[in-house]
Order: structure tokens, then sequence, then C-alpha cells
């Protein structure tokens, strides 16, 4: 996407001598992750090569070995689905083809591959891909049991393999569960004729979330938050990957005309954006808490010392795992708006991570947000902070007329021909662009 064709054609080389096969220091990958960040980059990369970037004319040897590894792993990534109901198991053993022995998977573990092996049935037409993810996902289109679906459209994290039931009442649009919303959506904008009843079913999800789980906090009715639930009960605690939902819901009003979607989404984009603000790195934590109202209940549970506008919202988490989500949202947002605001928010919290977690060798997340220098380094980066976090501060300064991958705003009756997976890795559309 920068156009630096050398560094292209070292990553290309280097994936035409990995051996799949084999896995250092264990047998065994897992299923949603390498699916997700590694196979999904080759399947963009095969995108990018072959669509706006084919003019970087890397050698025809380079992209044919990508197809073939691409491939490849696709194959072993399959062999994850080989369980009775076809609910994939999350650990794949890539020499035999076998998988663990666990009993469950999460919503997000089983529900977050239809894009990816979509476009991968779509690029080598073969449909067995595709309909190992289609039949794990029905599973989670047609819940059951009843109890585990709280309200119409959100259900519990974790479902059975041998059976494809929902095993638990607690959910959230965070850890667990997240891209399966996000994929609903996403795999409309990816094929729409297709994937029409997964809009169907994210609308739901939406409109649920929006009348029985959003939550604003005593002295600040303008902040929106997405409290976890379990069963009918809701808990005042978001962790950093459920802000990736106000980005959802803006792309989800923007294809389908609704501005109720638009403004609950941007209302969660500026909450994220006012609670960079309080912190003293400038970055939001892994956690935050907040009240409703006075009661002391919530005190107890929350350890408030006392209830009014201006702690009735704390950073119970205060790690900053350099996680995208926030910024994911104010890129959709200024997608939506042009607001100057987010490109702004975007910025500074590049200015902070540089500040605070860059390293002799890259990025670090820190333990303490509200300390000076962000506390302790964790010695971790993580795959998505080049995946997400810089290309998305990257893409919210991007012209339109250098970025035919952007995410376009429907209403203006421009039609989004890439869909970005979970990991930001654009997809080209098969279906009709919408």
């Amino acid at each position: 996407m920068f156009e630096n064709e050398d560094a292209v054609r070292q990553i290309l080389e280097f994936i035409a001598t990995i051996d799949f096969s084999k896995v250092v220091g264990g047998t065994s990958i897992q299923l949603f992750e390498v699916t997700i960040r590694h196979f999904g980059s080759m399947l963009s990369a095969h995108d990018l090569l072959n669509g706006p970037f084919a003019h970087m004319a890397q050698p025809k040897e380079l992209r044919d070995g990508l197809y073939k590894q691409m491939v490849e792993l696709g194959n072993i990534l399959s062999c994850g689905f080989s369980t009775p109901s076809g609910i994939p198991r999350n650990w794949v053993d890539t020499a035999r083809c076998t998988t663990d022995d666990a009993h469950s998977n999460t919503i997000a573990g089983a529900g977050s591959l239809i894009l990816e092996f979509a476009r991968l049935s779509d690029i080598t037409g073969h449909r067995v891909y595709v309909e190992l993810a289609r039949r794990a996902e029905q599973h989670l289109l047609n819940p059951r049991p009843d109890k585990f679906v709280p309200w119409p459209g959100l259900l519990g994290s974790n479902v059975r393999v041998s059976t494809g039931e929902l095993l638990d009442r607690k959910g959230s649009w965070g850890a667990l569960a997240d891209s399966f919303y996000e994929y609903l959506l996403k795999a409309y904008i990816y094929n729409s004729e297709e994937y029409a009843p997964y809009l169907e079913r994210w609308k739901l999800a939406a409109d649920s979330t929006i009348r029985y789980i959003a939550s604003h906090a005593y002295g600040h009715p303008e902040w929106t938050f997405l409290p976890y639930w379990e069963g009918d009960k809701l808990h005042n605690v978001i962790d950093s990957l459920s802000w990736f939902a106000g980005g959802n819901f803006i792309l989800g009003g923007m294809i389908t005309g609704n501005q109720t979607l638009i403004d609950f989404g941007l209302s969660i984009a500026d909450t994220g954006g006012a609670l960079y603000q309080t912190t003293t790195t400038g970055l939001g934590g892994e956690f935050v808490t907040w009240t409703n109202d006075c009661n002391p209940r919530y005190m107890a549970e929350f350890h408030l010392e006392a209830c009014n506008g201006s702690n009735s919202v704390q950073t119970t988490g205060a790690e900053f795992k350099l996680r995208p989500e926030v910024i994911e949202t104010w890129y959709y947002a200024y997608r939506a708006t042009k607001d100057q605001k987010y490109k702004e928010w975007a910025w500074s919290a590049f200015q902070a991570i540089n500040r605070v977690c860059k390293t002799a060798s890259g990025f670090s997340a820190i333990t303490d947000v509200n300390a000076v220098d962000g506390g302790k380094k964790l010695d971790q980066m993580e795959s998505f902070v080049f995946a997400e976090v810089m290309k998305y501060i990257w893409l919210i300064h991007l012209d339109d007329d250098r970025a035919p991958f952007h995410v376009m705003d429907s209403r203006t009756g421009k039609k989004n021909r890439w869909v970005f997976s979970t990991e930001a890795h654009p997809f080209m559309v098969a279906g009709d662009p919408v």
C-alpha cells in the first residue's frame, strides 16, 4: 500500500520459503489468529498485486509463489473444521491435519472465518473452503438454545463443538465475540447477494444493542459505552476490543443509509476520543468502568470514591497494549463526516505512541496510561500494530484519489469495491459493490 517495491519483493521472497507444515516450538497453530493475520494478509496481497498495485511489476514467479503458499495455508487451516457439527476447533496440527480435543470454541473463533475462506474460494474457484466457514456460521445465524440469546441477535460467547449449541449467556462486543458481529456486516459488503441474510442478522444485533445494551455515564450523557452482559444483566465494564463497534455501526449506517446507526457509532467514537484525552499519556487503557447514577451499588462494584461527573468514569485496566480499535473507529468516523477532529485525535495518538511506546526495535505495550512515561514497557508488540494501528492512522490522512481501497460512504453514491478484514487487510469484493 506504500508502494515500496523492495519491501514487497523481500516479503514475497520470504513467503515462498515458508514450510507451513512445521511450527517453531510446537506442532499446532491457532486457526483463528493465523486466519485473520497470516492468511488474511496473503489474500489481501494477492488482491492488491492483481489490482491497484499491479504496476509494481513483481516477478511472476513471486506472485505465483504467493498464490501457491496461500492455497497451501488455506488447506492446512481447513483441517480445523473436521468436527461433528462443523464448528471448528481452534488448534490445528499442521503436519497431521488434526485438531485438539477442545469441547468449545468462541463465537469469534467460529464465526470470523467467512471473509477469508470466501475470498480463497472466489480466487481459486473451489467452493469447498467457503462451505466450511458457512456451515460453522449457520449455527450462529440460527442460535440455540434460546436461553443463551438474551436479546435478539445478541449471543453468549461460547459454542459447543460437537453440536453447535451455545454454552452461556455472557457476551459483549469485545473479547471472544467481537469479529463475529463485525463479519456479519462485512460479509454482506463482500457479496451483497450471497450474504444478504448476514446483514439482517447484523441489523438485529445492532438494534438490540441500541435498545438494550448502550449505557451512558453519570454526568456524561453524551458518552456511549457498550457493557458486557450476563443474561439480561449488564456489567459496566468495556474492554479495549469493544471500541471497534463504533466504526462497525458507522459502516453499517453508511451502507444502509441509516443515520441512527451512524450517530450511535459517532457517539462511541467521541467517547473514545474523550477518554484518550483524559489520561496522562493520551492513550486509552485496557478496561474502563463507569456509573450510571449515584447508586452506592455501583461505587462498591467499581471502587469509586464518590459519584459525580468528574469520576463516574475510570480507567480500571491501565495497560495500553497497542490495540487499534479506538483508532479504527475514528477512521470510519472520519470517512462518514470528514470532521477534522478525528484526524487530530489519530495524530495525537500516533505522537503519544512514539513518545511512550517506541523502542530501538519497534513499539512496546506499556503498563500505565496514567504514568508520565507509560510505566513499564512490557516487551511485547503484536502484528496488529502495523496491520491496523499504523495503517488506520495513515489511511485517515490519505486522500481519496490515492486509495481506491478506502471505505466509501454509500450515501454519496460511491460504492465499496473493497472491504477491510478484522485485521484491516483489504479484500476485493466479489459481488456488486454497495
